[in-house]
């Protein structure tokens, strides 16, 4: 697929996460398994980072819930078997931009992480996940869940009030 098609899918997500906070709030408890009002105070993160060559990267989408807890949502078109590595990247960006400094040094925490995949591909993983190796520290696993949009009916979506994706069923029909 070529790059300007998934720029199209990328700008779509990223509009419709900002039409309804209601719809937004109702997918988010959706996604992570959370129990938001529904009237919660939504931040829309800056999500473009600069590298240390000064590429621009951006990042679907970070929302943070009542200033509190953030969600990194990465919509996909195709398996990306590097997915892992871009999610723990624009994560890893988000959460150094939000160092706090504590007693005894500073903390990041990292956005819990959702990759969606909105079109039907083949031999998709239920989660991601990195091996992060700190040496004598240890081995940490960051894992990142996967929602297969097109395995979910019109009706589950409806029940689960994800009806924020409903643009996205039109992909079912896209190989007619």
């Amino acid at each position: 697929m070529e790059p300007t098609v998934y720029h199209i899918y990328d700008k779509l997500f990223k509009k419709i996460l900002t039409l309804s906070s209601t719809a937004v709030v109702n997918l988010i408890n959706s996604l992570f398994d959370t129990d938001y009002p529904t009237d919660s105070t939504i931040t829309y993160n800056w999500t473009e980072f600069e590298k240390e060559d000064l590429r621009k990267i951006l990042a679907d989408t970070i929302l943070t819930i009542n200033g509190c807890h953030s969600y990194h949502m990465e919509a996909q078109m195709e398996e990306d078997e590097t997915i892992i590595l871009r999610v723990f990247d624009y994560s890893y960006s988000h959460a150094m931009r939000n160092a706090t400094d504590r007693t005894g040094g500073y903390s990041i925490r990292f956005p819990e992480p959702k990759v969606i995949y909105l079109y039907a591909a083949k031999n998709i993983p239920d989660e991601y996940a990195l091996n992060l190796d700190f040496g004598k520290q240890g081995i940490f696993c960051y894992k990142v869940s996967v929602c297969k949009f097109q395995e979910i009916s019109t009706e589950e979506l409806n029940d689960r009030k994800m009806v924020i994706l409903i643009p996205f069923a039109l992909l079912r029909v896209r190989d007619l």
